[in-house]
């Protein structure tokens, strides 16, 4: 899913384009299609701190999103759809509370998420 819609072969990204391959990692990822190697390809193209954060949360909300997502979709694919469309750009925002000019979504002015943090990971066989 992600080698079809991105493709490895790039030299130098910008920080939006390393937000949304990000995203898309953490979205295949949490549909089991593990990119480790790509992900710190990503990170490594930036030695700011900031910038590697950013690309950090977009892999957790994709990832948090995809788990979510699959608990009712029937395949990987359709997870993928839901999320990600055909130029790669997520559907959402992949981290609207860390982009600037986003004050406005910060966390204090939303309702707690519910749920177990993006770092706990179910079992296979717990999930559906």
């Amino acid at each position: 899913m992600y080698d079809r819609t991105f493709g490895t072969e790039w030299d130098d990204l910008a920080r939006e384009e390393a937000v949304e391959r990000a995203f898309a990692l953490g979205v295949a990822d949490g549909v089991g299609s593990k990119r480790p190697t790509e992900l710190d390809r990503v990170l490594a193209a930036f030695e700011n701190a900031y910038d590697r954060s950013l690309i950090e949360l977009a892999y957790d909300e994709g990832r948090t999103k995809a788990l979510e997502a699959a608990a009712e979709a029937d395949d990987a694919e359709a997870v993928w759809d839901q999320l990600v469309d055909g130029t790669g750009s997520p559907r959402d925002s992949p981290v609207s509370a860390a982009l600037p000019g986003a004050i406005t979504e910060l966390t204090l002015t939303r309702r707690p998420r519910e749920g177990p943090p993006s770092s706990l990971d179910l079992p296979s066989m717990l999930r559906k």
